[in-house]
């Protein structure tokens, strides 16, 4: 039963239920008070004190501040939050030192549908500039999105169909520049409503050139091992092919009703950035090749990489409110994206472009949700969710063969009140296919959550998130096998992995002063205990070209032996490493902080911290690969009137458990700070990153060894609204 069939029963099952002419709460909140209400983390519409666990939200001026090129960007100062960079082009999330498949990211609650989970390189297909507000979910509620969002779950909320209805006409032009790396954008919005009418436009542009660095993009462990005419050619304080432009726009165009509000968007999305250039060369060239020496001597790149990246989501949704006494209301949407990417191979010298790779991905995704109302003392959510992917690559380059993914699942959330505080269960059933040419490949999988909200007084509350998640492998995971070029790796998949399976257990303590507002706190400890934990590792072996050639494939095609490569030294070192995917049982823990004092009336200081620690329980090597370090924030922040001014400065310790095969990443200081002044209908805002131009290497990157986080920069912006 495809996802057409899905389609076809929920609507039925939504058109079947009695609809009442009953006013509709949701529709008729005011913007400030929506501001004050989580949709996303709940199907009741709980505000953040209500939350159990740890929750993050960006909104108004803070994302304003933070919003960059890169989701992974936008978030790294908010807790518990890391970005695993590949370039300026690419920053994914991590949480709690978990990524990719374990963090599911959205656009308005539906999947964001591009490749960002693949691999390191692809970025997310998502713009922060033009979000309202992101949020980061953890707990039971993450069960209503998907399974296996094991770090929780990044909802993009962008308000492209406006579920509250107004009257007239609003909107926001914003243009900022930033000197590293000469960048520019400009972002727009329109949003007009009439008689329960409702229309949103917007558009970004973005384009930057290569950004600065505080000298060689080399480490130290690079640069042992390259003669000092390499040295002195790549100690020129700029990152080549680091430029990047993109262009995105949407249009949406809702109804609101007093119990009905019907929605429908479109999306488009161009983006086109480069990979920083590898201390390897392209594994395709003639060893006897007199030009490709002469790269070699003089240290300069034989080839670029660059990503041209395009695609189109069309969204819609259906509410209907208030269907009844006992019955809710019920939610339906629906999301098709046609993403595609290609991984263009660049030779800076002549100017020649080949296609490497040709990464194409269709999806359906479908979620459908009925709440009910309270009876006999509980109110939950049911729930149904759909996804259809179907994925091909092409080219020399193509490492992943052709799949198709289907997935659906069902999901079930109940709570209730007691003397003791609010008790909240999730029990979600998930069933993977996988289909390729002559295998299926099939994984189900089961994910409960409970969580318990104790309000210890007026001030203090204390909740507890016990979990079990089940995640199926992904695709690439099973079938990769081939040369990725942009990553510099031969990856290498395991058709026989298994499910992967975590329980996890989290405590969280939160103080508010609600008499005077000086002093705010939230303490956050976890546990997460995997079994069959999939990861990617470096094997220490090189790709073998011989061995290739002599019928070897996969592992057995990698090997140390420099006999392996022609007897040549120089061809073992140039050629990509082997990376695999394994599976050991391993554990995570972590601890989280979050502090506010108020000084003074229009001062006030900030602390925050978070460290992570991952191990796998048994063999010789246990350090879990790229995780981030320990982390601490102060600020201290000035408002009074229209000023706001903040300084920061983030200590970032050094991660000495790396991981088999892996570097170590130095401790660093980053010094930050911003300035901004508002008016009605305008504002400006002046941003300082990394004042202190440090060296900033990133634990959590597969290039943190050629390619370090940008140097100091300064970012001045100016925006009109209406």
């Amino acid at each position: 039963m495809k996802i057409q069939n899905y389609i076809g029963v929920a609507v039925l099952a939504i058109l079947s239920y009695p609809l009442s002419a009953k006013e509709n709460t949701i529709a008729n909140q005011s913007h400030s008070e929506l501001e004050e209400v989580i949709v996303t983390a709940s199907p009741h519409q709980k505000s953040v004190q209500e939350i159990a666990g740890s929750f993050n939200l960006l909104a108004n001026e803070d994302l304003q501040r933070e919003a960059a090129s890169t989701l992974g960007e936008t978030l790294q100062n908010e807790v518990g939050i890391s970005s695993s960079s590949f370039g300026s082009g690419v920053g994914n999330p991590i949480i709690r030192g978990l990524g990719g498949k374990r963090v599911e990211i959205l656009q308005n609650s539906s999947s964001v549908g591009d490749a960002s989970d693949l691999s390191a390189d692809h970025a997310v297909a998502s713009e922060a500039l033009l979000a309202d507000r992101i949020e980061i979910l953890r707990g039971p509620a993450t069960l209503r999105f998907g399974p296996g969002a094991i770090g929780g779950v990044i909802n993009v909320i962008d308000n492209r169909i406006h579920t509250v209805p107004f009257e007239g006409i609003e909107g926001a032009v914003e243009s900022r520049y930033s000197n590293n790396g000469n960048a520019k954008a400009m972002v727009g919005r329109f949003d007009a409503g009439f008689s329960g009418f409702n229309l949103h436009l917007d558009a970004v542009t973005r384009d930057s050139n290569n950004i600065s660095i505080p000298g060689s993009a080399l480490s130290a462990n690079a640069l042992d091992a390259l003669d000092d005419a390499v040295e002195a050619d790549t100690a020129d304080g700029t990152m080549e092919n680091s430029d990047s432009k993109a262009d995105s726009f949407s249009a949406g165009l809702s109804w609101v009703g007093e119990d009905t509000i019907i929605g429908f968007s479109y999306s488009n999305l161009d983006n086109n950035y480069g990979l920083p250039p590898s201390s390897h060369s392209h594994e395709g060239h003639d060893e006897h090749d007199e030009d490709h020496e002469a790269e070699e001597i003089s240290g300069e790149p034989e080839q670029f990489v660059r990503i041209d990246m395009q695609q189109q989501t069309y969204q819609t949704k259906l509410l209907f409110t208030d269907l009844g006494e006992f019955l809710g209301q019920v939610d339906v949407d629906y999301a098709y994206t046609d993403y595609q990417h290609t991984e263009l191979e660049f030779e800076p010298n002549t100017g020649a472009v080949m296609i490497g790779s040709l990464i194409e991905s269709v999806s359906h995704n479908l979620r459908a949700e009925l709440t009910h109302n309270e009876y006999l003392g509980w109110r939950g959510a049911w729930g149904l969710q759909v996804s259809d992917r179907d994925f091909g690559a092409s080219g020399e380059e193509a490492f992943i063969p052709d799949s198709e993914t289907f997935s659906s699942g069902i999901y079930w959330l109940e709570e209730t009140e007691f003397a003791l505080g609010n008790l909240e269960l999730g029990l979600r059933f998930d069933q993977q296919e996988i289909t390729l040419v002559g295998q299926e490949i099939d994984h189900s999988t089961v994910n409960a959550g409970a969580s318990w909200f104790l309000p210890i007084n007026q001030q203090q509350r204390l909740s507890l998130i016990l979990s079990h998640s089940e995640r199926a492998p992904a695709a690439e995971e099973l079938l990769s096998n081939g040369v990725h070029i942009a990553t510099n790796s031969f990856e290498i998949g395991q058709r026989n992995l298994d499910t992967e399976s975590a329980n996890s257990v989290e405590l969280t303590w939160v103080f508010r002063d609600t008499d005077n507002s000086r002093v705010n706190a939230r303490v956050s400890a976890y546990h997460n205990q995997f079994q069959r934990y999939i990861y990617l590792q470096d094997s220490g072996l090189a790709f073998s070209h011989d061995l290739e050639q002599d019928g070897l494939q996969g592992i057995d095609a990698c090997s140390a032996d420099i006999a392996d490569f022609d007897g040549s030294s120089e061809e073992l070192a140039e050629s990509v490493g082997c990376f695999t995917y394994q599976q050991r049982d391993a554990s995570f823990s972590g601890i989280e902080l979050e502090t506010s004092w108020s000084l003074s009336d229009t001062q006030r200081v900030e602390l925050q911290g978070d460290i992570v620690r991952g191990h796998f329980d048994q063999g010789a090597h246990r350090d879990i690969p790229r995780l981030p370090p320990a982390k601490v924030r102060a600020s201290w922040i000035y408002q009074a009137d229209s000023w706001r001014g903040a300084i920061n400065l983030t200590h970032a310790a050094s991660q000495t458990r790396a991981g088999l095969n892996e570097s170590i990443t130095d401790s660093y200081d980053r010094l930050d700070a911003s300035l901004s002044y508002q008016q009605a209908s305008w504002s400006v805002f002046l941003k300082g990153q990394n004042l202190t131009n440090q060296n900033i290497r990133n634990a959590t990157s597969l290039l943190r060894d050629i390619a370090p986080e940008a140097g100091r920069n300064l970012t001045v912006g100016v925006r009109y609204q209406f």
